[in-house]
C-alpha cells in the first residue's frame, strides 16, 4: 500500500475542463475528451451516440465548441478508414496515474500497428516480468484505447485475451490493421 501511495502521479499536463468529441464510424460510435494538451480519455465502439456521450460525461466532458473536434474526428475515420498509423500523431495526456501504470499505457505505443505483443512482453518491457497478470490489469485500465493500443495485445500463444470491448472487437481492431486477415462477410 505504502509503495502504491509512493508512486501516485498528478497530471503533469493542465487540467481544466474536459472536451468531447464523438464520431460516427463504420465500426460504431467513437468518442474522446480532449483536454488543454492532447486526448486524456477515449471510448471504444458503442452502437449509440448517446452511450460514447455517456461514457465520456463520467469523466467529466463537456461538449461543443472545441476548435479541434474537426482535426480528431478526421483522424478517427481515417483509422477507421485503414490508415494504420493515423491516430500516432496526436498527443495524449495521461490522467493521474501510478508511475507503473503510466510506463505500461506508454509502453503500449510502442508496438507498430499491424503487430502484436504479449502480455509477458509488455511485463518485461516495464521491468515487471514476474508480474504479466498485474501489467495485463493495467492495461484493462486503459483511459485512451486506441491511441494507446491496448487490442494488439495478446496471449504468450498467440490467443486474443481480455478486452474491455469484447474478443470479437479486438479481433476487428486487429483485422482492421492488417493482423489478421478481415472475416469474409455473408
Amino acid at each position: 500500500m505504502e509503495r502504491v501511495e509512493q508512486e501516485k502521479l498528478t497530471s503533469t499536463t493542465a487540467t481544466g475542463l474536459l472536451t468531447g468529441v464523438v464520431v460516427q464510424t463504420p465500426l460504431g460510435w467513437l468518442g474522446v475528451a480532449l483536454s488543454a494538451v492532447g486526448i486524456r480519455h477515449a471510448t471504444l465502439f458503442h452502437r449509440t451516440e448517446s452511450a460514447a456521450r455517456g461514457e465520456l460525461r463520467a469523466f467529466g466532458t463537456a461538449f461543443g465548441g472545441d476548435v479541434r473536434a474537426a482535426n480528431v474526428a478526421a483522424l478517427l475515420e481515417r483509422y477507421v478508414g485503414g490508415d494504420r498509423a493515423a491516430l500516432a500523431v496526436y498527443p495524449i495526456d495521461l490522467p493521474p496515474c501510478t508511475v507503473l501504470q503510466r510506463e505500461t499505457w506508454l509502453a503500449l505505443r510502442e508496438i507498430p500497428a499491424g503487430e502484436t505483443r504479449s502480455y509477458a512482453w509488455l511485463a518485461n518491457r516495464v521491468g515487471r516480468g514476474s508480474a504479466p497478470r498485474a501489467v495485463g490489469a493495467m492495461v484493462g485500465a486503459n483511459p485512451i484505447p486506441l491511441w494507446l493500443p491496448c487490442h494488439r495485445v495478446v496471449a504468450s500463444d498467440g490467443s486474443l485475451h481480455g478486452f474491455g470491448g469484447g474478443l470479437a472487437m479486438k479481433q476487428a481492431l486487429l483485422e482492421l490493421e492488417g493482423v489478421f486477415p478481415r472475416r469474409m462477410l455473408d
